[in-house]
């Protein structure tokens, strides 16, 4: 089993408010967070608050974590993907 993650980037708080809601109404109980570059701060990823945070904090460097299956990030977190 891998280790994936997903460079992303939120600029509004509708955006947040938009990657919530879709997370939050796949009907599962799958473990989502968003982490820092280095690994060393972690949010729940259906949390407002928690998103907020990483928004203003993580600053260009949030990354998006499937913590139940590692090795699969949810087709919806594309729009938010950073470009390489």
């Amino acid at each position: 089993m891998g280790y994936i993650r997903a460079h992303i980037r939120l600029n509004t708080t509708a955006e947040v408010t938009e990657l919530i809601s879709m997370l939050n109404s796949d009907g599962t109980t799958t473990r989502y967070t968003i982490e820092s570059f280095d690994r060393t701060q972690r949010v729940n990823a259906r949390s407002m608050l928690g998103v907020i945070y990483a928004m203003t904090d993580f600053n260009d460097e949030m990354y998006f974590v499937n913590e139940t299956e590692p090795d699969n990030i949810p087709s919806c977190i594309d729009k938010y993907r950073v470009n390489a």
